[in-house]
């Protein structure tokens, strides 16, 4: 193995329904990629709602985006 790999493992209990649904969503897919693009995701999210959090604290008067961790999106006028 690579000296510049790190290897992060995942178990599921297979005698768990939600880890079963878990492994079926996974068994035909590169899991490695898969949870990167996972990772990615939450790292996109997260930066719009730090960003979000940042501009409701400066003051200004224009619209507030809204994003929740779902997919839709509103604007607020206050």
């Amino acid at each position: 193995m690579s000296k510049n790999k790190v290897i992060k493992s995942v178990s599921f209990n297979v005698t768990n329904e939600v880890d079963r649904r878990y492994l079926e969503r996974i068994e035909n897919v590169n899991f490695s990629g898969y949870v990167k693009r996972l990772i990615e995701k939450d790292m996109r999210q997260r930066k719009v709602i730090k960003a979000e959090a940042k501009s409701t604290q400066d003051g200004n008067n224009m619209p507030e985006l809204v994003i929740t961790r779902g997919t839709s999106l509103s604007l607020i006028s206050e």
